[in-house]
C-alpha cells in the first residue's frame, strides 16, 4: 500500500521503480489533476491532499477485504464492501489498472488505484470491479440507481 499526498510521493515512486514508467506517469497526472481541481495556486511542491482525503495505491498482497487503517473496515468488507462513487479502467501501453473512488463525506473521499499486475490472480477482485464499472454505465444509461 502506497499513499501519495504529495508531489514527492509520486517522485519517490519513480525513483524506486515499483511500478511502470506509464503507471506512475499516470499517478502523477492525476495528482495535478487533484491540484488544479482544488484551485491550488502555489508551487506543486506545497500542495497536500492529506486534509481531502488522498491517492492510495493498493499492491499484491493488500487485504482489499480490510483497510481500516482508510477507513474501509473488514466487517463491512473493506473496499469490496463499499459503494464507489466511480470506478475507472484505464489501459495503455498493454497494462491496464483500476482507479476506484470512495467519498466518505462531502470534504473527504479517497482514490485508491489497482494495477493489473496487483490483482491478476484475483478473479473475484477483477469481477467486482467489472460490475461496479457495468453498474455505473447503465446506470448512466437509464438513470436507474444503483
Amino acid at each position: 500500500m502506497r499513499p501519495i499526498k504529495t508531489i514527492q510521493d509520486v517522485r519517490l515512486l519513480r525513483e524506486a521503480q515499483v511500478f511502470t514508467d506509464t503507471f506512475i506517469t499516470f499517478l502523477e497526472g492525476e495528482f495535478l489533476e487533484l491540484k488544479e481541481a482544488f484551485d491550488f495556486d502555489g508551487l506543486d511542491e506545497d500542495f497536500t491532499l492529506g486534509m481531502h482525503g488522498y491517492m492510495l495505491v493498493l499492491e499484491k498482497g493488500d487485504n482489499l477485504r480490510d483497510l481500516s487503517m482508510v477507513g474501509l473496515d473488514r466487517r463491512m468488507g473493506g473496499l469490496l464492501g463499499s459503494l464507489p462513487e466511480f470506478i475507472e479502467k484505464w489501459e495503455r501501453n498493454g497494462e491496464y489498472w483500476f482507479k476506484v473512488v470512495v467519498i466518505y463525506s462531502n470534504e473527504y473521499g479517497m482514490a485508491f488505484y489497482l494495477s493489473s499486475a496487483a490483482i491478476k490472480d484475483n478473479e473475484q477482485v477483477i469481477s467486482w470491479l467489472e460490475e461496479q464499472i457495468e453498474r455505473d454505465a447503465i446506470y448512466q444509461m437509464t438513470g436507474e440507481g444503483r
